[in-house]
């Protein structure tokens, strides 16, 4: 066989993958007898692959990624909406797992996106560690709501035992957090440089951790990108439009935000920056999206310093 393009749809159940060089289409469990069974006819069937493409959904990918990395497979983890904006392009309206799983092996064709690179072990926990802690917070965020509420005294007591229940979880999620970040050296030591910063708390510092990995590995261009903070330009002709930012991480854009809000009371510089930006007349959102950007910049080249 050609060398091949394989498309995958993911989703809580099932893997749809189509193979570009037979046109073949095979439906497999997503679960490890499933990758199992597609190992098998990749090694049987098609052995030169050129590259697997799939989309990024939530979390139900990870698995099927990782088993990729470690086999050597090279894999595209690729974002839904670049994929559904070319299907937009080409014509491709209508929405069938089979239809997604051939438009991936198209895209990775015609796009020829980077290949995703393998996430150390520690990085991954680190990152699902994370998004539960987020979880437990969003939990616990809503269930104080309740309170406000004044509900019967039997409900507030259930709500007032579900809280503490979540704190309880909070602090032990915050102490295995710490414990594989002191266990890693290079996690360790970036933690610190960090949080040495002023504006930047332990729970920004988890968050940059597991979800920018990148900091202090690219230049700064690259990952004020990343980040979503890199201001786009909308002009047409003869109209100028005003350049606005878009795209890139959202959870660490939301980080960095409160980090900023924090920073202009403690941190010098960026309540300098701040000020001399609102003085030359900039909005007050403009001035925090720069301040923001002023403050990865800054982090991922102290990062840099270390190596």
């Amino acid at each position: 066989m050609n060398c091949t393009t394989i498309g995958i749809d993911v989703s809580k159940q099932k893997l749809d993958i189509f193979f570009s060089s037979s046109g073949e289409w095979v439906t497999l469990p997503n679960t490890e007898e499933g990758f199992v069974e597609f190992l098998k006819i990749c090694r049987k069937t098609y052995p030169n692959i050129q590259k697997v493409i799939v989309e990024h959904t939530g979390s139900y990918q990870n698995a099927l990624v990782s088993c990729l990395h470690i086999n050597k497979i090279p894999v595209c983890v690729v974002h839904p909406t670049r994929v559904r904006n070319y299907a937009k392009a080409i014509g491709r309206l209508a929405k069938t797992d089979k239809i997604d799983a051939e438009l991936l092996a198209n895209y990775g064709e015609k796009m020829s996106p980077e290949l995703s690179s393998e996430k150390p072990f520690n990085i991954q926990r680190l990152r699902s560690l994370v998004k539960y802690r987020k979880q437990l917070t969003d939990n616990l965020t809503l269930t104080k709501q309740w309170l406000e509420k004044k509900p019967d005294q039997e409900i507030v007591k259930q709500i007032s035992q579900l809280v503490d229940f979540l704190n309880k979880q909070l602090s032990k999620i915050d102490i295995d957090i710490h414990q594989l970040i002191q266990s890693d050296k290079i996690l360790s030591d970036n933690f610190i440089t960090l949080t040495s910063t002023k504006g930047i708390g332990k729970v920004t510092a988890y968050i940059l951790l597991a979800e920018l990995p990148e900091l202090g590995t690219i230049c700064r261009n690259k990952i004020v990108a990343i980040c979503g903070l890199a201001p786009l330009n909308r002009d047409s002709g003869t109209l100028r439009g005003k350049a606005c930012i878009q795209g890139g991480r959202k959870v660490v854009r939301n980080a960095l935000y409160m980090s900023v809000i924090a920073a202009l009371r403690s941190n010098k510089h960026i309540r300098d920056f701040y000020d001399n930006l609102r003085k030359n007349g900039k909005p007050a959102k403009v001035a925090i999206t720069a301040c923001m950007r002023k403050m990865i910049t800054h982090l991922n080249t102290e990062l840099q310093k270390k190596e």
